[in-house]
């Protein structure tokens, strides 16, 4: 039998303890109340002697408030973020944000025409283009793609020029192709046309189509750039560009 007012095995207390739940008188080795059944917790069961639960309503008071403290802390942290975040973003359809990873600012075209909107696409992928920068291209390209389908069918040389340019930039050549010859139906002789046919010839790998869209663009260069098309004073630096490269591929004007 033990004796003494502690376990000379576990150091438990053994002065009658309380039921943490109805406050019920626990003997020494009690493992759950005799009157509620709940389960006596740890070595120490129970309370202290002479100590008294705290009461049921007095805990769920407690509980109450608790969960009021956090739901008002959940409501001050959404306000402070929306205040810190500023104006509420634009339509996704409206901004042209960079994809992760890149530091460069949003594009934002909600205040533009469809037109700008698309032209300011285009300028920004042939940009990332000429930098060797593919992820930029690549999340762009859609995008702009996107815009100048929303023009509808009624495209300007220029227009067509950008899309036709965009689509080179992701690899494909055979829609580029067929906006050259969309240019070209309008006016047999335009520079634009035959840029667009040359260099999706050459993004093929086929070296004489290539050529022949060159020698058409160099036949008609002085007449064509005479004309003083704004898209082509727009663009003088690319058509100079393209009658270098027009030389390289041997339909210079003393070419074959």
């Amino acid at each position: 039998m033990t004796s003494g007012k502690y376990c000379s095995e576990c150091g438990a207390p053994l002065a009658p303890a309380t039921c943490s739940s109805c406050g019920a008188k626990l003997s020494a080795r009690a493992k759950f109340c005799a009157d509620c059944g709940t389960p006596v917790a740890g070595p120490a069961r129970g309370l202290a002697p002479g100590a008294r639960p705290m009461p049921r309503d007095d805990r769920m008071a407690w509980y109450v408030a608790g969960v009021c403290v956090l739901a008002l802390l959940v409501v001050v942290v959404v306000v402070v973020a929306r205040k810190s975040g500023g104006a509420p973003a634009a339509p996704a359809a409206a901004t042209a944000a960079a994809p992760p990873g890149n530091d460069r600012a949003t594009t934002d075209l909600s205040t533009m025409t469809p037109r700008e909107q698309a032209d300011r696409l285009y300028n920004r992928i042939m940009t990332a283009h000429e930098g060797g920068d593919s992820a930029q291209v690549n999340f762009f390209a859609p995008m702009a793609l996107q815009a100048y389908a929303n023009l509808g069918g009624g495209l300007d040389a220029d227009a067509r020029l950008h899309l036709g340019l965009v689509q080179l930039a992701i690899g494909a050549a055979v829609p580029a192709a067929a906006e050259g010859d969309t240019i070209l139906k309008g006016a047999p002789d335009h520079l634009f046309g035959w840029l667009l046919k040359a260099r999706a010839a050459e993004a093929e790998g086929n070296t004489a189509q290539a050529k022949r869209a060159y020698q058409s663009f160099v036949k008609n260069y002085d007449a064509e750039v005479a004309k003083k098309r704004p898209e082509y004073q727009e663009h003088a630096q690319m058509l100079q560009d393209t009658r270098s490269r027009a030389e390289r591929a041997g339909a210079g004007a003393g070419g074959p």
